[in-house]
Parts: structure tokens; C-alpha cells; sequence
């Protein structure tokens, strides 16, 4: 099979998207034996033509998760494409029910600037973590983020929990987040359960989400996070209205890495 792509860097979370049709069944394999090719690659994503009335392009990541990260870079390849400037960009999303909007501004190095509406968690709550104990967990659709505070766990516990933990949460998608509260910054893992792939992202925007929306819930009011990753700064802001969060969203960069062709 051959396949058209292109790879993105949102924060150094290196997102490959192909743009070739791939039946859904086939998306998990294919996406496996992609990263397993291309080291540096931390997640896949599949354009597909969207169903959703308003949107453009529908982008399908490897385990049916959301990925802010991902639908960032997706709406700068539909911009890239369409040879726009400024603009805003609906997507149907894997794991986002309706319609996102990213909006986009070009930037002087050739890169994106964007701000993407992030899914609302359905839960902001609590998990016990294997090692860890109980920690504030995030739940969106597809995806679920335990915030393990800093020290708690090494990266090798880490890596030990974060499978049954996802098989214990019945999740699509688990991530564990090593949150130095007080330096504003985290280390993501994720894993994705339909690839078996566990991955210490450089940057994670539904894991930075997931941060601003648990702070929000704490204080009962709207919080704005600047987190440090180790790809650089995601930033997120949490609106709190009615006694739960009403709004969400991140904002970051992404910018085209390579195009091209391959055979699997």
C-alpha cells in the first residue's frame, strides 16, 4: 500500500498524517507499523472527508482519541492546502462530538499558530493509579489523564502502571501526567490501547487540558496554565460556569516537518 503523508510538529509531539484513505479497521495497524518505521513519530492521524455539515476535513487518530495537538496540524494541512492566511477552520474530530474549531495564524517562520475549542470532559474526578495511589483523573471521550504529582512515580513506574491502569479504566487512551505543580511543568505518557503503544509525548494538549480543567474544578472559578513540556509551553484555559467547566481550550504552534510517500 502506498500512502501520502505529512508530519507536523506540534511542540515537538510529532504527529504524522495520512492523507491516503485507509479503511478504519486497518487505521490501528498501520498506524503501529508507522511509528515502528519512523522513531520520532509519537502519534498517527487519518484525513478523511468529514460527514458533519460545516466541516471541512475529518481527521481519524490511530485509537479513535481526541488530539488537540493533532487537530492543529490537521487544520494547518487544510489551510496549507487551500493557501490561506489567518483563518478558522471547522474539523470533525475523532472522540469531539460536532464540529471544532481551530483558529489559525500564520506565523514568519512558516509555521501555525493555533487556538483549539477543546471536547468538555465527562468526568473530573479521581483514579487510583498502581504505585501512586488516588490521583485527580480527566476524562474525555476516548481518553482519560491521571495528574500524578511530581516524585510519586519514576518513568519506569510509570511505564509499568500505565497499561493496566487504562485496561482498569476501560479506556480507549490512558495518560499518565508527571505534574510539577509549582515549576508549571509536566512529562505526558500515553498510551493507546488499539496499538499497544506507550509513548512519553514532548508536548500533550488534551493532557495540558486536562490540567487547566482540574485547577478550574479546584478553585470553582476560570483558570488560564502555561505548562512546560519537554517540546516547549502549551498553554490552557478552563471557563467555570454552573458548578462544572463550561469551556476549554489550548493554544500552541505546529508547523510542517515533511511530505511525502511511502510503501507498507
Amino acid at each position: 500500500m502506498e500512502l501520502e503523508y505529512t508530519v507536523w510538529d506540534p511542540t515537538k509531539n510529532i504527529t504524522l498524517l495520512v492523507s491516503t484513505p485507509v479503511e478504519r479497521g486497518a487505521q490501528a495497524e498501520t498506524a503501529a507499523r508507522l511509528m515502528a518505521a519512523r522513531p520520532q513519530v509519537e502519534q498517527v492521524g487519518f484525513l478523511e472527508p468529514a460527514a458533519a455539515p460545516g466541516a471541512e476535513l475529518r481527521l481519524q487518530m490511530m485509537g479513535g482519541e481526541f488530539c488537540g495537538n493533532a487537530s492543529m496540524s490537521a487544520a494547518a494541512e487544510l489551510a496549507q492546502r487551500t493557501g490561506g492566511g489567518a483563518r478558522t477552520v471547522p474539523l470533525e474530530v475523532s472522540g469531539y462530538p460536532g464540529v471544532l474549531s481551530v483558529r489559525l495564524s500564520p506565523r514568519t517562520d512558516g509555521g501555525w499558530d493555533g487556538t483549539v475549542a477543546m471536547p468538555l470532559p465527562r468526568t473530573v474526578g479521581t483514579a487510583e493509579v498502581p504505585g501512586a495511589g488516588r490521583v485527580p483523573a480527566v476524562t474525555f471521550n476516548g481518553i482519560t489523564h491521571c495528574i500524578v504529582p511530581a516524585g510519586r512515580l519514576t518513568r519506569a513506574q510509570a511505564e509499568a502502571a500505565v497499561r493496566p491502569l487504562c485496561a482498569a479504566l476501560g479506556a480507549d487512551a490512558c495518560g499518565i501526567l508527571l505534574y510539577d505543580e509549582p515549576a508549571g511543568a509536566f512529562a505526558p505518557l500515553v498510551f493507546v490501547a488499539s496499538t499497544g503503544t506507550a509513548v512519553w509525548e514532548s508536548g500533550c494538549g488534551s493532557g495540558t487540558a486536562a490540567v487547566a480543567a482540574v485547577l478550574a474544578s479546584r478553585a470553582g472559578a476560570d483558570r488560564t496554565v502555561r505548562l512546560r513540556q519537554p517540546g516547549g509551553t502549551i498553554a490552557a484555559h478552563a471557563e467555570w460556569a454552573g458548578g462544572r467547566v463550561a469551556a476549554l481550550s489550548i493554544t500552541g504552534q505546529t508547523a510542517l516537518v515533511e511530505r511525502g510517500r511511502c510503501t507498507l
